[in-house]
């Protein structure tokens, strides 16, 4: 029975994690403070580690002050903040978008 139960945990927890998975996944998130274009280019090296390619997966809106990644590998939260924190910045917040269904 000890068996059983331990399989079943396991499996719920297996699933709980593939289903929480943020490969291909975008985050939008708001950055106060970015005016220039050496901003721009501080996000996409700081998180070209986790993208497939820089220039089109890491967009950065100076307007509106966010920077919007679309993820290859998994990330947290924490990761996000990071790297932000790196390019000399931080996370005011962290929106995930949800990809619209064809």
């Amino acid at each position: 029975m000890k068996f059983i139960i331990f399989i079943a945990l396991n499996l719920l927890v297996q699933l709980s994690i593939a289903a929480t998975s943020t490969v291909g996944k975008t985050a939008k998130v708001d950055v106060p403070g970015m005016v220039c274009q050496m901003c721009v280019q501080g996000m996409k090296k700081n998180f070209s580690s986790v993208v497939n390619n820089p220039d089109n997966d890491v967009v950065v809106d100076l307007d509106q002050k966010t920077v919007t990644v679309k993820f290859n590998t998994e990330v947290t939260e924490e990761i996000i903040k990071e790297k932000v924190q790196d390019a000399g910045y931080n996370a005011a917040s962290i929106l995930w978008i949800e990809e619209k269904k064809k």
